[in-house]
């Protein structure tokens, strides 16, 4: 039933937008509600060694814990009691079904009695008579006693053989005293109720559950063994007995018929009186302990709602909010960090390879070079002059021993090799140094949009034996200083034409004739063109690109330089926006032109890993972000 509280005026009951809405009601399962009761439900000592304990609940609603507490406590106590009432009561069951019985069979007898002595006319027996009848009437009763006593040992022999709970009844309300039934039977009582209690809480496939179940049949075993024993103990007393009464009973048989007879009727109700009156005695004894029996706790104070917030703790939840705040944009932090295997600074190319750096290009959104206006060009003009000083540490520049060949790779395409080719030429050019830089990427040449030169000239001319090496050098139209020599027509193999004879003869003539010599060669990770064209060149240089260069490409470089494949190398960093180089290069400069992933005849990307797919995916997520 539900019911709108007390005083409830307004709400989404009273406002006519809401005549149509729906509400669920959803019932649980009382194996949820306990558990939930179970989980919450908080008990405690107060003090140590003290014997109160404190029961305390949470909910959103105090009055249903309050309830819930006071209830609880209730039906403890009462648990208590109903168990140490269970003896007693089941005794006076068994006890009072008895007394209906024997007082059934007295008031048969008394009747008989009666009809005997108005048809005999009997009013009385001698003296004779009584003495035996009182002799037989106190052997009737130790017989009639023990008859009750193995009565209830076949009743407890029953109760133990149909698995029926022992503690419904106690042996010591009949009046058998034996202190060993009576200790295992309160034995198996406490087994019984630690049972019914784990019912609650445990299947009966839980290993503790079988094991108590295991107690349990050993102990009805050894009550079955104990119950025979007294049986035969009980047997034998009443044998006896029953011997001494037939002495009595031989000397009866002098006495007249009629009075036999009587005697006989009157010995039947002594015996059922005298059971009868034990019964009575036994059942007061026991009402009487059902009457006094209290439970052995009490309730010091009953439970009270507290309506003052316990939870959440809002110092705890800033706490932890704060915790929180720091903990997950340093988690995405970090896991962006693993998961990122391209160079995004200068700490990380340190930390990846030991090839001496020789300068670091800024990004340049604007594609300018070093021959673009002064405005443009001053950072990167800068940038350059740095790289063609540290250059004059690894080149000598005499007569006899005359270095002056620069190769300029990379591992893969758009990391700027042919960027950072036509700036180095041209800061020397504007040195007033003779320079030539020679396009020898004859698979997939980048020819510098700058320059005023005829495209169709150019190496593979000279090699392919149709022109002459004066006739392929050209001017950069740029520079006076400036010649370049530009791949020319795509030979269909690049290869075998740079291993030809005429490049020698080329780079002799062009060492003798310039300052500098400038080799723009293809990737060294993707094609051995360049690897071979190292032999010509005095110095080599190898560009990476912030964030498109990866850390394998470093293990590359490394590789050839550890095995001597390639020697006096250096690195320029290029690319690099604001706070990546960690020199405080805070202006853009770059390129906007490359090659793409592809390489040689076709444009497509290779395909690319399940793992790389995944940093590539978060890596935009956390870009995003």
């Amino acid at each position: 039933m539900v019911k709108k509280r007390p005083g409830y005026e307004f709400g989404v009951f009273e406002d006519p937008a809401n005549t149509k809405r729906k509400f669920t009601i959803h019932f649980n399962p009382l194996e949820n509600i306990v558990y939930y009761f179970q989980s919450n439900l908080k008990v405690e000592a107060i003090g140590t060694g003290s014997s109160i304990l404190e029961l305390t609940l949470q909910d959103v609603v105090p009055e249903q814990c309050s309830d819930f507490l006071n209830k609880l406590t209730e039906v403890y106590i009462k648990n208590s009691v109903e168990q140490k009432n269970l003896l007693a009561s089941n005794s006076l069951k068994f006890i009072d079904s008895q007394i209906k019985q024997i007082s059934d069979e007295l008031s048969g007898i008394e009747t008989t009695l009666l009809d005997f002595k108005t048809k005999k006319g009997i009013t009385d027996i001698d003296e004779q008579s009584k003495i035996f009848l009182e002799q037989v009437k106190a052997y009737d009763e130790k017989i009639a006693e023990y008859n009750a006593q193995l009565s209830f040992i076949d009743y407890l022999e029953k109760y133990i053989i149909e698995n029926k709970k022992i503690n419904d009844i106690a042996p010591t309300s009949i009046g058998i005293s034996d202190p060993v039934l009576v200790s295992l039977i309160g034995n198996l009582s406490e087994l019984e109720n630690e049972r019914e209690r784990r019912n609650f809480e445990q299947s009966a496939t839980n290993p503790a559950t079988k094991g108590l179940d295991n107690q349990i049949k050993k102990a009805k075993t050894a009550i079955l063994e104990n119950l025979s024993t007294i049986k035969q103990g009980y047997v034998i007393s009443k044998k006896e007995t029953g011997m001494q009464l037939s002495q009595i009973e031989g000397k009866i048989s002098t006495i007249p018929k009629n009075e036999i007879e009587l005697i006989a009727i009157k010995r039947q109700f002594t015996i059922k009186e005298g059971l009868y009156l034990y019964l009575l005695q036994k059942r007061s004894e026991t009402a009487i302990l059902l009457a006094s029996t209290v439970s052995d706790n009490l309730i010091v104070d009953p439970a009270t709602p507290n309506y003052s917030p316990i939870k959440p703790v809002r110092s705890k939840s800033y706490s932890i909010a704060l915790v929180l705040g720091l903990l997950f944009p340093a988690l995405i932090i970090f896991i962006k960090e693993i998961l990122n295997d391209k160079v995004s600074d200068k700490a990380m190319l340190d930390s990846n390879t030991n090839i001496p750096l020789l300068g670091i290009i800024g990004y340049n959104e604007a594609n300018s070079s070093v021959f673009a206006e002064k405005k443009q060009s001053t950072i990167l003009l800068e940038a350059f002059r740095s790289i063609r000083t540290n250059l004059k540490y690894f080149l000598t520049d005499n007569e006899e021993k005359k270095q002056n060949v620069i190769l300029v790779t990379s591992s893969v395409s758009t990391e700027g090799k042919t960027f950072c080719s036509y700036n180095l030429a041209g800061i020397f050019a504007l040195s007033e140094k003779k320079t030539v830089l020679v396009y020898l990427d004859l698979r997939k040449p980048q020819i510098t949009e700058e320059l005023q030169v005829k495209r169709n000239i150019g190496v593979s001319n000279y090699l392919a034996g149709t022109m002459s090496i004066e006739e392929i050098i050209q001017n950069s139209g740029v520079q006076s200083y400036f010649d370049v020599i530009l791949p020319g027509p795509l030979p269909p193999n690049p290869s075998e034409l740079i291993l030809k004879e005429k490049m020698d003869k080329l780079f002799e003539y062009l060492k003798e004739k310039y300052d500098y010599v400038i080799i723009d060669t293809p990737p060294i990770g993707l094609v051995a063109d360049a690897i071979s064209l190292t032999k010509y060149s005095d110095f080599n240089i190898y560009i990476v690109r912030q964030n498109v260069t990866r850390k394998q490409h470093l293990d590359f470089i490394n590789k050839l330089v550890e095995e001597g494949k390639i020697k006096n190398i250096g690195l320029i960093f290029n690319s690099v926006k604001s706070g990546g180089s960690g020199y405080g290069y805070g202006y853009g400069y770059g390129y906007g032109y490359g090659y793409g992933y592809g390489y040689g005849s076709e444009e497509k990307a290779p395909a690319m890993s399940k793992t790389d797919k995944l940093k590539k995916a978060l890596g935009s997520v956390f870009k995003r972000n």
